[in-house]
C-alpha cells in the first residue's frame, strides 16, 4: 500500500507540474500560421496585422486562447490583455489619413500633416481597433487593459510634437469608443525618447496622465526581463510588465509592485 500510494503522489506531481501556467506571453499576427504558446498565465493580444489600420487575421482564436489563461492573482494580471499599432504616417499620405475632424486644443484638421490631424488619425485608428476586438468580444474591448506599441519600426512625424498629439489620439480614441480598462505603452526607453522626445520626467504632463509601460525585450532572457522591472520605466510609472523570450515565443514578466 505504501508504494501505491508513493506512485500515486508521483504521478500527482507529473501532472500538475504540467499543468501549472507557467508565463505570460503575447501573440499576434505572426503567430497566424503556427501554434500558440501553451500553459499560459496570461495572453496578450495584438489586435493588428502589422499597422494600424489593419487586423489581425486571426484575432478570434487568439481572444480565445487568451481567454482560456487563469490569470495571475499576485501581482494581478487579467487572462486577456489587447495591444494596438501606432504610428502617425502622415507624410506618406495614406488613403485613411483624416479629412476634416476637430481634436482638443489642436482644433480643425484641414487634411495636411498637423498637431490636428495627426490627433484624429490616432483617434480613429484607435476606434477601428476598438471596434475590431468588440465585434468578438464585447466584454473584453470594455474592460481589458489596452496597450499601445510605440516603436521605430512604425512610420512617424518628422516632430516631436506631432507624434505626440497621434498618440493622444490614439489614448482618445480608446475612451470615447468605450474602454474602461487600464492604457499604457510598449516601447523602450530608447525608442520612447526617439518617437516623442519624452522621458520618465515629461511624459505624464504631455500625455496627461498616468499610462504603465511594458518594456519591450524581444530577445533578452528572463533574468533580464526581471532587472527591466526593478530598473524603473520609461513613462514615469513602475514598469507593469516586461517582455522576454522563451522557448521561441515572446513571453512577459508581471512585474511586482505594480498594480
Amino acid at each position: 500500500m505504501a508504494a501505491l500510494a508513493l506512485v500515486v503522489i508521483v504521478v500527482l506531481i507529473i501532472v500538475l507540474s504540467g499543468s501549472s501556467p507557467s508565463a505570460g506571453y503575447d501573440v499576434s499576427y505572426p503567430q497566424c500560421s503556427a501554434s500558440y504558446p501553451s500553459n499560459q498565465v496570461f495572453g496578450i493580444v495584438g489586435v493588428n496585422g502589422g499597422r494600424s489600420n489593419t487586423a489581425n487575421p486571426c484575432l478570434s482564436g487568439e481572444l480565445g486562447w487568451a481567454r482560456d489563461a487563469p490569470g495571475q492573482k499576485l501581482p494581478e494580471q487579467p487572462p486577456l490583455s489587447l495591444y494596438i499599432d501606432t504610428g502617425n504616417p502622415g507624410a506618406h499620405h495614406l488613403p485613411d489619413w483624416p479629412r476634416g475632424g476637430k481634436a482638443p486644443v489642436y482644433g480643425s484638421c484641414n487634411g495636411l500633416l498637423t498637431n490636428a490631424c495627426s490627433y484624429v488619425y490616432g483617434e480613429q485608428r484607435s476606434a477601428y481597433s476598438y471596434r475590431l476586438v468588440a465585434a468578438l468580444d464585447p466584454a473584453s474591448a470594455k474592460t481589458a487593459p489596452w496597450w499601445l506599441d510605440v516603436e521605430l519600426t512604425a512610420s512617424w512625424a518628422g516632430t516631436y510634437e506631432l507624434n505626440i498629439a497621434a498618440l493622444q489620439g490614439f489614448i482618445a480614441g480608446l475612451r470615447s469608443a468605450g474602454s474602461t480598462g487600464s492604457i499604457g505603452i510598449y516601447s523602450t526607453a530608447a525608442q520612447w525618447k526617439d518617437i516623442t522626445g519624452l522621458t520618465a520626467q515629461t511624459t505624464e504632463a504631455a500625455l496627461k496622465g498616468q499610462f504603465p509601460d511594458w518594456l519591450a525585450g524581444t530577445e533578452v532572457a528572463a533574468a533580464q526581463a526581471r532587472q527591466y522591472c526593478a530598473t524603473g520605466g520609461f513613462t514615469g510609472v513602475a514598469p507593469a510588465l516586461a517582455q522576454y523570450r522563451l522557448g521561441g515565443f515572446d513571453a512577459d514578466l508581471r512585474c511586482p509592485g505594480t498594480h
